[in-house]
């Protein structure tokens, strides 16, 4: 970025974060992912900085992408959500055997395609419904490490799928 553009980030950033995240929460109603999505707007920002700079208002134009960012947020929760309950409304017949050692539903059906430890992380994340603030604390790593280790996990799951089902299929 040219100097000038770095300069209008730093001056939108320290005036703007904190009415992006109050922002940011009346969508999502958790404060650590709503910091989450301020957090992303802002390298959204960063990314698209001529756009923003010749916007018409730049705080409108940030509360467009925050708005944006919580509904992709939203969208992708439940889609995580989805594909636990739909692992849970599987027969019996769809189970893998009964010697796997996971004892729940969406473990015992994710045997195989993911590892132990990356269903805890899903698990946790997913159905516990923890933040990634709070989940990168337990594994000590950064949030944004966390928020990438489960994409790689759903998109493992996803291509699993599709390799089972055909590349129609969805979730």
């Amino acid at each position: 970025m040219r100097p000038e553009q770095d300069a209008l980030i730093e001056v939108l950033y320290r005036s703007h974060f904190h009415t992006l995240e109050i922002h940011a929460y009346r969508f999502l109603g958790n404060w650590d992912d709503s910091h989450v999505a301020a957090q992303e707007t802002f390298y959204i920002a960063c990314e698209k900085i001529d756009v923003l700079m010749n916007a018409p208002s730049q705080i409108g134009w940030l509360k467009a992408v925050t708005k944006y960012v919580c509904k992709n947020m939203l969208r992708a929760r439940k889609r995580q959500l989805l594909l636990f309950s739909s692992l849970e409304a599987m027969s019996e017949t769809d189970l893998p055997s009964s010697d796997d050692h996971l004892t729940d539903l969406p473990g015992e059906f994710l045997t195989g395609l993911i590892s132990d430890d990356e269903y805890t992380l899903l698990k946790r994340i997913v159905i516990d419904g923890i933040s990634y603030v709070e989940a990168a604390k337990e594994l000590d790593i950064s949030m944004w490490a966390c928020r990438k280790r489960v994409q790689r996990i759903i998109d493992k799951i996803h291509k699993k799928y599709r390799e089972k089902f055909g590349e129609n299929f969805s979730l």
